[in-house]
């Protein structure tokens, strides 16, 4: 019901000096499963506002953010008995495909599509996330991103942190996964000065993504090294906008860190990061430990983020210049645009090989 073709958002600038590309045919995420009760949520994709809302069964619902008759947003409105959703203004209801029930004074609505329905977005509920599909004339075609398992137990835990960023995406996952940047903004935190041991780096390519695989560095927690040990450390993006840090030692430690990245506008991105850990110790001692360093590490990354946007919108644009220890960077956005331009009608586009001459060098040496 109500399914309207979804906008293709437009480049900030035309000449293109944003790096931001708009892809439709995945699934996003667009809140956590327990931040959505009775009342409607309100949230967009790419400028386009949302409404999200529990249908009669309890299902995860999303329509686009407009009442068809005088314009009011749905989310101020109510979910009522039923499982509709009520308008706040007149009190018109929407089901869960976006077709409009009743109207009050008229009375129930007649089955069949109309002007009166609101368009409507496929939605999953999976590893405690709702995510949406946002080209509703497409069909799904995919599946949502599965968070890593780490098994259950005393010693297996979970921290999440969730964040609105003034970035784009593709700054927010180069971020992520960016680690020579970590020894000089989070030094003391998360890495030293940039004059420890040097790691051998190599990126490879995966279905819809590409990572970059670490070997040789030596296993620590902030200051703190585990002697004789070391990590094997991978770095990961997946199509759409996924970021996953990985570190392992053995089979006796094992950390994820998955970055699902919801694009709000083409410079404001909305961020979960869900760390999953496994390790000797108690989950309850780990995770507070997790938690303060991960939002101090956090808040770094975030001011450092917002002053990149900034500062490009004071020089009225993007200018880099990368090197061949940037080796996530630009294969993400080499992928990003693929994946665009896949969207087309009528084009055929070979997505995961990222392994071109656009991306650089694939092999690094990074002093930690």
């Amino acid at each position: 019901m109500g399914i309207e073709r979804s906008p293709r958002r437009p480049e900030l600038d035309a000449t293109g000096r944003w790096s931001v590309a708009s892809l439709r045919e995945w699934w996003v995420p667009v809140c956590r499963s327990d931040q959505l009760r009775r009342r409607p949520l309100a949230t967009q994709h790419e400028d386009r506002p949302l409404v999200l809302f529990r249908d009669g069964a309890g299902a995860a619902r999303c329509l686009v953010d407009r009442c068809p008759h005088r314009n009011i947003p749905l989310s101020l409105g109510r979910v009522e008995r039923d499982g509709t959703l009520a308008c706040g203004y007149h009190g018109w209801r929407f089901d869960g495909t976006g077709r409009c029930t009743e109207i009050p004074g008229l009375g129930p609505c007649a089955a069949g599509p109309s002007p009166r329905d609101v368009a409507s977005l496929p939605t999953r509920e999976v590893d405690g996330f709702v995510w949406v599909w946002p080209a509703a004339e497409v069909a799904p075609h995919r599946e949502p991103f599965a968070l890593p398992d780490l098994g259950t137990g005393p010693t297996v835990g979970e921290v999440v942190f969730e964040r609105d960023i003034a970035c784009t995406v593709h700054a927010a996952v180069e971020n992520a996964l960016d680690v020579p940047h970590t020894a000089f903004l989070h030094g003391g935190l998360f890495r030293s000065s940039g004059q420890g041991p040097k790691v051998r780096a190599e990126r490879r390519d995966l279905v819809d993504g590409v990572e970059v695989e670490y070997r040789g560095e030596p296993a620590a927690f902030g200051p703190l090294r585990v002697p004789g040990a070391t990590f094997e450390h991978w770095d990961r993006f997946f199509l759409p906008s996924v970021a996953q840090v990985e570190y392992r030692i053995g089979g006796a430690v094992r950390i994820t860190n998955s970055i699902l990245h919801l694009p709000l506008s083409a410079t404001r991105t909305r961020a979960w990061f869900v760390l999953r850990f496994r390790s000797p110790l108690p989950a309850a001692v780990v995770a507070p430990v997790v938690r303060a360093r991960g939002a101090k590490i956090l808040q770094q990354d975030v001011d450092a983020l917002e002053a990149q946007t900034a500062n490009v919108t004071r020089f009225g644009g993007e200018r880099y210049t990368s090197t061949e220890l940037d080796l996530l960077g630009n294969a993400i956005y080499h992928l990003m645009r693929q994946a665009e331009r896949a969207e087309q009608p009528g084009v055929r586009v070979d997505l995961g090989r990222s392994e071109s001459a656009e991306v650089g060098p694939s092999t690094a040496t990074i002093q930690l």
